[in-house]
């Protein structure tokens, strides 16, 4: 039996329902006996097949889903986007449809899934009016599109994160107050970056500050004997320890299971208000929502594609993942890091800027070697 908090969550889920598909472009009417229409198939199909993030707090997050409808139960693989699409590339070419929804960052499905056809587009499935209002986003509703179609790839995750941490134990304040000053020789051999020569965070901040600041900042800064690293935890320890006190791209999950443990405490992040200190950028992780074409269970597709982008998925998702939302309704992440109403963001990670990715990419590759 469903209990009082599931029958609330419906509930809100009913009381804001357009009709269908159509509806979700205009009209209003007969909304409820479509829903039912769709609850009644979803339950039918009792399946839903997802492929999202690797990491278990995000697995947490999207089986929270079977909580509110619990006639549906999700089948869940965690793989990243470059594990996901050879393997979905191979099921289609051998005539075999299994997926539903793919939940994940927007670089490998830009590039990899969406020219071979992988996907349908996801508007005409977002049937609740919160769900495209564009006052609950960051930005507008449509400020979340990631493929340069504006149709297929869609970001409900936004962190407004620093680029660089100073620890300020060896480097205090005075001597380093601005990103642009990262490149005086003084902090040659000092500096580790999230591994820029790759597509990820690393190679997204190279790409946002040529974007901001021009290749020949990037160059001049490539060329401090900068520490490349692909481990995220030897980075922040790295940090933290002083080895190196200046860090590129860190992940601040990281770094604050340090500081939990009393470590690293003076490390602070570098301008972070300011737009070259990411004040101005917004990054979607990975808080990306893909509808799979030709999938096996259409109806639970839909329906958790409108959870999911509501308030109250987001509310779940962002309290179990402590990763925020592109909503601003939703408030149950990290502050420092939830976007504003009313700040213009700098997504680096749309397609339609992927050519500055893609060369601060080039550049490093050429300057380290």
């Amino acid at each position: 039996m469903r209990n009082p908090a599931t029958k609330g969550l419906a509930f809100v889920f009913l009381a804001g329902l357009w009709t269908s598909e159509a509806s979700a472009q205009g009209g209003s009417s007969g909304w409820k006996s479509d829903w039912e229409r769709l609850t009644a198939a979803a339950k039918v199909e009792g399946t839903l097949v997802v492929a999202g993030p690797p990491a278990t707090q995000y697995r947490d997050a999207l089986m929270e889903f079977q909580k509110a409808f619990p006639n549906i139960k999700i089948e869940y693989s965690a793989a990243s986007g470059r594990d996901f699409a050879p393997r979905i590339l191979a099921e289609r070419r051998a005539d075999k449809f299994l997926w539903d929804v793919h939940v994940g960052g927007a670089g490998t499905p830009n590039q990899q899934l969406k020219p071979e056809g992988v996907f349908d587009p996801l508007l005409p499935a977002l049937i609740l009016p919160e769900v495209l209002d564009d006052n609950a986003w960051a930005g507008g509703f449509a400020d979340g599109w990631m493929d340069k179609e504006k149709r297929f790839v869609y970001a409900f995750s936004g962190e407004v994160n620093p680029q660089v941490y100073v620890n300020r134990d060896l480097v205090p304040e005075a001597e380093l107050q601005r990103v642009e000053d990262l490149v005086n020789p003084k902090w040659r051999g000092k500096i580790s970056w999230n591994e820029p020569r790759e597509q990820g965070s690393g190679g997204a901040t190279a790409g946002f500050w040529i974007y901001l600041l021009g290749e020949e900042f990037v160059k001049k800064l490539l060329q401090h004997e900068i520490a490349a690293v692909r481990d995220l935890r030897q980075q922040a320890e790295w940090l933290v320890r002083g080895k190196y006190p200046i860090g590129i791209s860190v992940d601040e999950r990281y770094l604050n299971i340090f500081k939990e443990k009393g470590v690293g405490l003076n490390v602070k992040p570098l301008a972070p208000e300011s737009p070259a200190g990411g004040g101005t950028r917004i990054g979607p992780g990975f808080g990306g929502l893909m509808r799979i074409n030709r999938p096996p269970h259409p109806n639970a597709a839909k329906l958790f594609m409108n959870w999911l982008l509501s308030r109250e998925g987001q509310m779940v998702y962002v309290k179990l993942t402590q990763v925020n939302s592109r909503r601003l309704d939703v408030r149950e992440g990290p502050p420092e890091s939830a976007p504003k109403r009313g700040v213009k963001y700098i997504n680096i990670n749309k397609e339609e800027l992927g050519s500055y990715q893609r060369r601060g990419i080039e550049i490093a590759k050429e300057i380290l070697k």
